[in-house]
């Protein structure tokens, strides 16, 4: 299969025109005209996926975040370096693609993994834009006490810990999720009568209006929000292409610890 003929499969499935402007989804470096025999599919292109892919000859690595986000003015070697890996990637003949706001806002995207994980079901958009498409996801489950809900989550999702601001003292019927940064959704939230709000990276101030608005908010960090998509995500892709042999990279250690 040549990288011109995954992507332009991918991008029918996944349009470049979900993303937002400020993104940069897309062939972030590769030869359209080049056969591709094994991909790996990562969230970042950390030094632990890049040394895997190169220890282990994938031709495609498959990233969520985009490797090139911010305009690059130069491309010097330093040590742990977003450029650094770009140049290494490039030496070693290695081609990356990123789906980022693009894979968060289809129906079958990165809210919707995180959505299954914790088993919810009949979930609508959070944050709509037209029929099927939008960011985030929201159910009902039976009424429980948040308490008993968070130890159920973190079960569900194999976490330790957990960061709540909010009343925990009371019951809870309506859920919503977001993968990523979810902090601009919490009116979304309010607007949709949800109880909890499951996401990552909420600044003080919408800690506040949260409170203010009897939402409580559950962190579970970027990574671990986002990290479900992975495993389907490559099923989807194996299952279109059976001849490629696809593979899927997780940090061999948590992003963060809360003591």
């Amino acid at each position: 299969m040549k990288l011109k003929d995954f992507i332009n499969w991918y991008e029918k499935l996944v349009p470049l025109e979900l993303q937002e402007d400020f993104d940069n989804s897309g062939l972030q470096f590769g030869n359209l005209d080049r056969e591709i025999k094994k991909i790996l599919i990562s969230l970042d292109l950390d030094n632990n996926c890049l040394n895997r892919a190169i220890k282990e000859k994938y031709d495609l690595i498959f990233t969520h975040h985009p490797v090139i986000f911010h305009p690059l003015k130069n491309i010097i070697e330093q040590d742990n370096s977003v450029n650094t890996r770009l140049i290494s990637a490039i030496r070693n003949d290695i081609f990356i693609y990123s789906s980022h706001t693009n894979l968060d806002s289809v129906e079958f995207g990165v809210s919707d993994a995180l959505a299954k994980q914790l088993r919810l079901i009949n979930t609508k958009i959070l944050d709509s834009h037209k029929n099927k498409i939008g960011y985030g996801k929201y159910a009902d489950i039976d009424e429980i006490f948040a308490e008993d809900f968070i130890y159920d989550l973190k079960n569900k999702l194999n976490l330790e810990k957990v960061i709540v601001y909010g009343n925990t003292n009371r019951k809870i019927k309506r859920i919503a999720v977001l993968c990523g940064s979810g902090g601009h959704f919490i009116q979304n939230c309010i607007d949709n009568n949800c109880d909890v709000f499951v996401s990552s990276e909420f600044k003080y101030d919408e800690q506040i209006d949260a409170q203010d608005n009897n939402l409580v908010l559950i962190d579970i960090g970027h990574y671990e929000s986002e990290k479900f998509i992975l495993e389907p995500l490559r099923q989807t892709i194996q299952k279109s292409f059976p001849e490629i042999k696809i593979d899927v990279n997780y940090l061999e250690k948590p992003t963060r610890k809360i003591f």
